[in-house]
């Protein structure tokens, strides 16, 4: 059976690092940003609306750029019709999610001001599906360094009724209360407008998660909007690395 390193390394080969935050590079989701703002326009709003009820960090592993190599898996090993890619595609995620914890975890919680994370759990799909989502699969089942500590804490809420992708308090619901101020580590796949991901963080608040840090697998990235090609190529040559994160390259800000 190969090993975590074997099937991860050749991602070193195609991922592209986000950027740490700075002029251009939003200081929460560390994309694209007008340059006279230190936030993009998505996190700003999610910043003005509910203040510091959202993530107190995070760190994406790499961008996920529109039709390159990380944003196809990230689609096809939830959606491939071949149960065999899906099976494939979800080993290969989980060694990236499992190599890339190894070695950055203690500088998330250090971020987070935690001395470790009590929980680990998932942002849940948005789309209807039979048995196990596979982002649980490699969280609760194949990451050594998270399946001791998962727990499927949320769950989507058959009555929401806001847009995909958008900020919704009642988006989800958990699925027990949080006792003892506990710090969660939640996983997701993609970030696309962080919609979904810091609704998640909502639901995880109200239960009475106390800290609240998030690791995105792939920060969704479209080179063709608005200043995004200068990012990108900017983030090409700096090349990606495993012995390094976001949170090591500069400093983020968790008032979001």
């Amino acid at each position: 059976m190969a090993t975590v390193v074997e099937l991860s390394e050749p991602y070193r080969n195609h991922l592209i690092p986000v950027l740490p935050p700075g002029r251009g590079v939003c200081a929460v989701c560390w994309t694209a940003a007008n340059p006279d703002f230190r936030t993009c326009f998505q996190c700003n709003s999610a910043r003005n609306e509910f203040r510091r009820g959202l993530a107190d960090v995070v760190v994406p592993i790499a961008l996920a750029v529109k039709r390159e190599q990380l944003a196809h898996e990230l689609w096809h090993y939830k959606y491939d019709v071949d149960p065999s890619v899906r099976a494939r595609l979800t080993m290969r995620l989980g060694a990236v999610l499992w190599r890339f914890l190894g070695q950055h975890e203690k500088h998330i919680a250090e971020a987070a001001a935690v001395p470790e994370f009590d929980i680990v759990t998932t942002v849940p799909g948005t789309r209807e599906r039979e048995g196990e989502h596979p982002l649980e699969r490699i969280v609760g089942t194949i990451v050594g360094q998270t399946k001791d500590r998962f727990e499927p804490l949320l769950t989507l809420r058959q009555s929401a009724g806001a847009p995909p992708h958008t900020l919704a308090v009642d988006r989800y619901r958990a699925t027990r209360a949080l006792h003892g101020d506990p710090a969660v580590l939640l996983i997701d796949d993609t970030w696309t407008t962080g919609g979904n991901a810091q609704s998640a963080v909502l639901a995880l608040r109200s239960a009475g998660a106390a800290k609240v840090a998030l690791v995105v697998i792939g920060r969704h990235f479209d080179r063709g909007f608005r200043s995004c090609e200068t990012y990108y190529q900017q983030a090409k040559a700096v090349k990606f690395t495993w012995d390094s994160c976001c949170l090591e390259l500069g400093t983020g800000d968790s008032d979001c």
